[in-house]
């Protein structure tokens, strides 16, 4: 019964990174202005429309190391 436990538990936490690395791997939009400080899951995302430089395609990784952090309006709508 430990082994079980042990093997899913290992289980859990591998599907679990794995989860997490397709995340960092997927798809965000950012505006490239100065003053912009968020990402966005979608390019139609309305918070988009104000920007006035270049969007820009780039993995969540990458924005999230830019110090960018997720926008109000994509993370209402994700849930």
């Amino acid at each position: 019964m430990k082994h079980l436990t042990l093997s899913l538990l290992a289980l859990a936490l591998l599907c679990g990174s794995a989860s997490a690395q397709i995340k960092k791997n997927a798809k965000v939009y950012i505006c490239t202005g100065t003053n912009a400080k968020t990402y966005h899951v979608s390019r139609t995302c309305k918070a988009l429309n104000t920007c006035k430089s270049e969007i820009k395609q780039i993995k969540m990784a990458e924005a999230i190391k830019m110090g960018r952090h997720l926008c109000k309006t994509c993370k209402a709508k994700k849930g």
